[in-house]
Order: C-alpha cells, then structure tokens, then sequence
C-alpha cells in the first residue's frame, strides 16, 4: 500500500470515528431498584434515565434493573459501596446500615407536616449527613421518598394501648423497635420476603409499611383493620458508588444531577398513590381508621418517647447529629 492510499484509509477510519464515536463511547451506568417498573417508584427512575440521557445527547445511559433483580436493597447498596454496581435507591433501612445515624431521619414523629420533611430534606440534610455518606463510599444524588408508616392488624387499633403485648411484623431497624417498645408492643424485625408468611400463619398479629407498599401487597388482606397512625415519614436516598463517582468527568456528573434535581416528581407520585390506594381500600369495605386528636396525642407521646431511646441506642455520632436535625426541623416551621 503506497503513502496516499494509506493516507485516504487513515482519514476514512478517522470520519467513521467522529460519525459514530458518540453512540460507540456512550457510557452506561448500572442502576438497580427493589421496586417494579409499574410503581411510582419504578416510573420515576425510568423517567429521570430518560432526562439523563436527553441532557447528555445520548453520551450518559442508565440501564435500570427494576424489582429487585440484583439482590434485595441491602445487599445491592453493599455492593454500590464496593463499585460492583453503579448505582441504587434506597429506604432507610437500607441506607441505615452503611451510615447508621441516618435512622434519625425516620425516628417517630418527628416531623410536624410533609411540607416540613421535604424543607429539611432540600436544605439542611445533605449538609448533616453528606460527608457521612461519603465516608461509607457512596456519593449522594438525590431522595427517595417512601411515603408515611401505618399499621395493618388483625384487630382494631385506636390507641398505643390496643398494641399493648401484640406481635407486630417491623422494620429491622432500630428507629422501629423503639417506637414499638414505647407503645409495649411486641415487635418482631422482619424482612418483607418474610412478613408474608409470618401474617399468613399467624405469627404475628399485624405489621407496619408505608402506605404504598403495604396495599400494594396486598397486607390489609391479611390484617385487615388499617390505622392511620403515620408514625414515621420515610425517605431514601439515591446514591452513586464514591468509586464510580470518580471516573465520571464534569459533564456526567453535571448530568446525573440535573437528572436527579427534582425530588418534588417521586414526592408527588407518592402521596397521589397514597391518598387513591387508601380510599380504593375504604371502597372495598375495609376498615380504615384515623385516630382523633386525643388519640394523636397518646401515640405523639410514644413517639417522643422513642426519639429518646433511638438517639441513646444508635450512639456513634447520634447524639451530636439530633439537636442539628430538630434546628433543620426549627428552621422549617
């Protein structure tokens, strides 16, 4: 091959490249959820992919493992941490055990309004918890929000004294078992695979979840007098592994958060799916209950209560991090 022929096949090879290098080189990022494609959840990571990749002309993909297809949360956000995947939403159970001070966030009755929660969410918590969550490996894009805890039962519960001695499905963590000791229930830490058969033989006598979760389950078939109590306002984080992180350059990671900004999305979804889920249930005919004011003040006790013990039973940096989320809390009333 002479020097010119050579030349044209060099210069052939270079315009291929600049034609096609952009869908060749797009970078794909892994992003795993516990939640179906049908969910809000579901729906709203599939719609911030989508942004990411229009922001980034197609140069930044997430591929999106939806339901779990990874492994449950706990042990895909352990493998966020190790870089084996890219990328997850978590509850705060799940974030809880790689910064276990974020199990604060959900102590019971903390909050005074949503509109609170999403005011200390958007501007006081990534400057309390951030450089912790760096810590632990994981770099911080946004919230995940969960929506509000009830209670599902076999029998009616008005007050904190109808749970008294009961055996009730809760969440592993420790800001649930306070909550539960403080009302003299019998709290049994269960995973959600294994809550299901735990309430089919009776086992326990109800469970806790958020709203969302636990209808969609189908958990008021099983226990099915249903206690508005919104005991705990969950919210997750999104977080990309601090490894991944790395080898992002400024536009991917300018990307990524663009994609991520507006939590208001998810928290919308949410609470519309909660108000149509707990009203289709009522038409069903299934017993819905909202405690009263008194009522409220009776299970808002307990929850001080517990708020107390979680702080002393969490111990790390707990009792540093509490009077800096309750001056989050006081700057958002």
């Amino acid at each position: 091959m002479n020097r010119r022929h050579l030349l044209c096949l060099i210069g052939l090879v270079v315009a291929g490249l600049i034609t096609f290098g952009s869908d060749s080189n797009a970078r794909e990022l892994r992003a795993a959820t516990a939640a179906p494609p049908k969910t809000p959840w579901g729906v709203w990571i599939a719609g911030v992919a989508k942004k990411v990749e229009q922001f980034s002309a197609g140069q930044l993909k997430m591929k999106i493992f939806y339901s779990s297809q990874l492994g449950d949360e706990q042990t895909v956000l352990r493998q966020v941490v190790r870089g084996r995947v890219d990328m997850t939403g978590s509850s705060n159970t799940a974030t809880s055990l790689v910064v276990p001070e974020f199990a604060l966030l959900a102590a019971p009755y903390l909050w005074d309004s949503v509109e609170q929660a999403d005011c200390v969410f958007d501007n006081h918590v990534e400057h309390i918890y951030g450089e912790m969550i760096q810590q632990s490996g994981l770099v911080l894009l946004g919230w995940v929000e969960v929506g509000q805890m009830i209670l599902f039962n076999r029998t009616v519960v008005h007050t904190p004294a109808d749970m008294k001695g009961k055996k009730i499905r809760i969440a592993p963590t420790k800001a649930s078992q306070s909550f539960f000791d403080a009302i003299g229930a019998n709290g049994v830490p269960l995973g959600t695979v294994d809550s299901t058969p735990a309430l089919k033989t009776g086992n326990v006598n109800g469970a806790t979840y958020p709203v969302v979760y636990g209808i969609a389950v189908g958990t008021h078939k099983m226990a099915p007098n249903v206690t508005l109590t919104k005991h705990s306002h969950q919210i997750g984080t999104l977080t990309i592994s601090k490894k991944v992180w790395k080898t992002l350059n400024a536009d991917e990671r300018k990307w990524l958060r663009k994609g991520f900004a507006d939590a208001n999305v998810l928290r919308k979804g949410i609470r519309n799916a909660e108000a149509a889920l707990i009203g289709k249930i009522k038409k069903a005919g299934v017993p819905v209950y909202t405690p009263n004011a008194a009522e409220m003040i009776e299970w808002r006790k307990a929850g001080v209560q517990a708020q107390k013990s979680l702080v002393k039973a969490l111990g790390g940096r707990a009792e540093e991090i509490w009077p800096k989320i309750l001056q989050a809390k006081k700057s958002c009333s």
